[in-house]
């Protein structure tokens, strides 16, 4: 929009510069007036003041004086109207493009609140998309949020421009009704207060912090963090294990990170599911699916590798991995 406005600014300007220069030139050349008082009356003629006509003005001249009355009037209506619209206009659609995302926010429910656009934030936005999860952003820094915006041009991102210390600002995101936040904040002690504020306002939150300092953790952990994760940590490790153990570190990339072809997937059994108090091998899996139960989360603990005789309880949180489209089939077959 600004840009709109210093362009109508500029064709504004050149227009008065223009009447100005045919004024003084008429007056000075066809009426005899001086180079000063052909543009004071120049002026004063654009501008409507009204003071006296000089003395002797022909005939001609009485009618060029009308024509630029006229003119004056006219382009300072098209330049105040032209301006104005632009304004009104582009808040008008900045206003209708916030209430929209604001429904949006109002409508969801069990979603994800991203607190932090920075190049962590990036990662963890990018990653939700390609999980088909509904998240909403909130970031300080506008310019940070149209950078997203832009990245992901095809994908509609509700967010909420504002400090996410402030209670109001997660208030605004649906913290009540939401299933987790992840906070990407490069501060730790910010960090620290968003966690506090997001745990006082849902004490059902998940809730995800990335740590700089992992002599934070315990902070964060104490104001109400679920998980904290020390991206320095993570990183480091990851880097020896290139060194030490390439193949394994490369294969959890493989079904971890972005590879379309496999994937570890969670899995909540519902009580309607149909393989509830089924085993795992009368249901075949390997075989008819072409999938692979890495581990049962139930009531919080982890059963790894779990034989043929484990049975399937309502509740439990199946760990498979396997493409996709077996995945997919699967969620089908079992009513997940």
């Amino acid at each position: 929009m600004g840009k709109v406005i210093v362009k109508q600014i500029v064709i504004l300007t050149v227009l008065v510069i223009l009447i100005l220069v045919l004024g003084i030139s008429y007056y000075h050349f066809f009426e005899g007036l001086s180079i000063v008082d052909a543009f004071f009356f120049t002026t004063i003629t654009i501008s409507t003041v009204g003071y006296n006509l000089p003395d002797n003005l022909s005939t001609i001249g009485k009618i060029v004086t009308s024509i630029m009355i006229f003119s004056g009037i006219s382009v300072v209506l098209y330049g105040v109207t032209t301006i104005t619209a632009i304004i009104v206009e582009g808040k008008l659609r900045d206003f209708l493009k916030r209430r929209k995302i604001e429904k949006m926010i109002e409508k969801l429910k069990d979603h994800v609140i991203v607190v932090g656009a920075g190049k962590t934030g990036e990662y963890v936005i990018g990653e939700l998309i390609n999980e088909r999860e509904k998240f909403v952003i909130i970031d300080n820094d506008e310019e940070r949020i149209n950078k997203v915006l832009n990245i992901y041009k095809d994908t509609t991102i509700p967010f909420v421009l504002g400090d996410a210390t402030e209670e109001e600002t997660l208030i605004n995101a649906g913290v009540k009704k939401a299933k987790a936040l992840i906070t990407t904040l490069p501060e730790d002690s910010v960090n620290v207060f968003v966690v506090l504020s997001a745990r006082t306002l849902n004490s059902d939150l998940t809730i995800i912090s990335k740590v700089t300092d992992t002599s934070s953790i315990q902070k964060l952990k104490y104001a109400g963090a679920t998980t904290v994760v020390a991206a320095d940590q993570i990183a480091g490790t990851r880097m020896a294990r290139l060194t030490t153990r390439p193949h394994a570190v490369n294969f959890l990339d493989i079904v971890a990170f972005g590879n379309e072809s496999y994937r570890i997937e969670e899995l909540e059994v519902v009580r309607e599911s149909y393989i509830v108090d089924k085993t795992i091998g009368e249901l075949n899996l390997a075989k008819n699916f072409n999938i692979m139960v890495l581990g049962i989360n139930r009531e919080g603990s982890i059963l790894f590798a779990p034989t043929g005789d484990s049975i399937i309880r309502a509740n439990d949180k199946l760990i498979i991995l396997g493409s996709q489209e077996s995945i997919e089939q699967f969620r089908e077959f079992a009513k997940l």
